[in-house]
């Protein structure tokens, strides 16, 4: 309990802080782009590397041995994408959100559609954050689990409302570092007690419990949630220039392999040390207690850092994009406002007792396939390449393959979706080519309204 309500203090006592000296949009939205290529790369890092990441990731790795590492491994090929070929691009349009951006290349409607696609998938995401949040509190206090759910729940709203993304980046680069030492010292102590489940252990990209079916699922869609994420692009947008953030991107991208690589570990060698037929979501709330109590008091701190690193980058993008994109306003108060709307729809949602892996992807479905994938293709263009009105019809396209294959379970849907998507694209480029004399450029000119919010560019 005296560690909880210690953390939570420093936590709500920086976001304080943040509220004191960091005034104006700019800092709530974008820490006004004085992030350098270190706090960007942690931050990123840290973004990733949530409840999801952390407890569903070892609980798998319990089960499946080494092919778990393509949990975080397939988003860091993700994001290896991302910054080779649209990272820079991000950072130099100066925008405050990932939607604002797809304004530029696609079109206004299409800045609504995204956002209206971000806000569910996000609310899915936070409350699985939220379900991780309850099981630490639970272990840390004592509490019932409800209230325990409530109580992380508003630690998490009551932090991210103060300072919004300046006291998300300031603190990232900490919370990490606990993170990564936390996980490091249980791993080193079950080394100690019993080397043998990791000694014994087959290094596999797929093995009999987790296919190639699953492999291609991980690396499409997770990873493939890495390609355009609103909470990664508000990390590149709030640093301090295109360099910092390609910097920070491949930071980023390295600790995401290396993190995958030792929570597989950990949760590998928890094979003989937590009891058969245990939950995947509760092996490491189980080996925590089996554990020394400072070894295990470690890895709890380790996991809270997690969760809540992610969680509250998860918070105030969803609740930047509803403000900037959908009400069309950059007002700080009403931003916190809706950051507490949306924790409360996250925190009902999580009440209603789904996976920590279901919520995340389930999530991913409709939001890799109507959103990311058409988005990466078009940013792959010039700005105003694809026609505005194609680009709708790839994105509902893609969404409703997302969601088929949500609501079926046969991921053969989304695959068809992500398809389909780019190939409507690639056909509206096709027709703003053939109808240049009419359109040409000046589709990038027709855009431009986002001009006063960021630079476009020159019409070209």
């Amino acid at each position: 309990m005296v560690i909880f309500c210690l953390y939570s203090a420093l936590l709500l006592a920086l976001g304080m802080l943040d509220a004191r000296h960091s005034q104006g949009a700019s800092a709530f939205f974008v820490n006004g782009r004085s992030s350098g290529a270190v706090h960007t790369g942690f931050s990123l890092a840290a973004s990733c590397i949530g409840g999801s990441a952390t407890i569903g990731m070892a609980g798998l790795a319990w089960q499946v041995g080494t092919p778990a590492f393509w949990w975080l491994g397939s988003g860091a090929c993700g994001l290896a994408l991302l910054t080779l070929f649209i990272a820079r691009r991000v950072r130099d349009t100066e925008a405050y959100t990932m939607p604002e951006i797809v304004s530029a290349w696609i079109g206004p409607r299409a800045r609504t559609l995204v956002s209206l696609i971000i806000m569910p998938a996000w609310l899915a995401i936070l409350a699985a954050q939220f379900t991780a949040m309850g099981k630490l509190t639970v272990a840390l206090t004592g509490l019932p689990p409800e209230w325990a759910l409530v109580v992380g729940a508003a630690v998490i709203v009551a932090y991210s409302c103060l300072g919004g993304q300046a006291s998300v980046i300031r603190s990232d680069l900490p919370q990490c570092l606990l993170l990564l030492a936390g996980i490091l010292v249980a791993v080193f102590w079950l080394l100690g007690h019993n080397a043998a489940p990791l000694e014994s252990l087959r290094v596999e990209l797929v093995n009999e419990s987790f296919g190639p079916d699953r492999f291609s699922y991980f690396m499409i869609i997770m990873g493939g949630s890495y390609l355009v994420c609103p909470m990664l692009f508000g990390r590149i947008l709030s640093a301090r220039n295109s360099t910092d953030a390609i910097r920070g991107c491949w930071l980023a991208v390295v600790m995401l392999m290396a993190s995958a690589a030792v929570i597989v570990a950990l949760g590998v060698l928890c094979r003989d040390f937590v009891p058969a037929g245990t939950s995947a979501d509760d092996v490491l709330s189980s080996a925590m207690r089996l554990l020394p109590p400072w070894v295990g008091m470690f890895l709890l701190v380790a996991l809270l850092s997690a969760v809540l690193s992610s969680a509250d980058s998860c918070l105030v993008t969803a609740s930047t994009v509803l403000c900037n994109d959908l009400l069309g306003r950059r007002n700080v108060m009403l931003c916190r406002l809706v950051t507490l709307l949306f924790g409360a729809g996250g925190l009902w949602l999580s009440f209603r007792g789904h996976g920590i892996l279901d919520l995340l992807l389930m999530a991913n479905d409709i939001y890799v396939c109507g959103v990311a994938v058409p988005v990466f293709a078009a940013m792959l263009m010039k700005r105003g390449a694809v026609h505005s009105g194609a680009a709708l019809v790839a994105m509902a396209a893609g969404g409703a393959g997302g969601l088929a294959s949500a609501v079926s379970g046969q991921e053969c849907f989304g695959y068809a979706g992500m398809a389909l998507a780019v190939a409507l694209m690639l056909l509206g480029r096709f027709i703003r080519s053939g109808s240049g004399m009419l359109a040409g450029t000046g589709h990038n000119c027709a855009v431009s309204e986002t001009g006063k919010a960021f630079r476009i560019g020159s019409c070209r």
